[in-house]
């Protein structure tokens, strides 16, 4: 089984924050997208140090899923707080496909706990 090339990734970002960093240095001011692009390399911060703990849990699988179940609920409770106080703009033009997204979740996180829990499969019987 091949290695993942983790080198050459961590290269790669390495190079792609470089190239953002010298085109502001330069007095390109466009910041367009930049939120975005800070958002990814959070959610990327955040992701890999879920897998860092999950390779040392007895179930990685479970850890993982806990872990974005957490910082999901955490990420719901600030935004609704936000809102509700005021801190989060009423004028933000996301803010209709947030609530679709958090009804969407809630729908399906609404049917999957009625349903029993499927069985994971260990296999075919002898």
């Amino acid at each position: 089984m091949e290695q993942f090339a983790w080198l050459e990734q961590v290269a790669n970002l390495r190079a792609m924050l470089d190239t953002v960093e010298a085109k502001l240095a330069n007095g390109n001011r466009g910041a367009s997208g930049l939120d975005e692009f800070k958002s990814a390399l959070d959610d990327l911060r955040l992701r890999a140090w879920g897998m860092l703990m999950a390779a040392s849990s007895d179930d990685p699988h479970g850890f993982q899923e806990q872990f974005r179940t957490r910082r999901g609920t955490e990420m719901c409770r600030a935004l609704s707080s936000d809102v509700r106080s005021g801190k989060l703009s009423g004028r933000q033009s996301d803010l209709p496909a947030l609530s679709a997204a958090a009804g969407d979740l809630a729908a399906a996180v609404k049917e999957m706990t009625r349903k029993p829990a499927k069985r994971r499969s260990k296999g075919p019987k002898a």
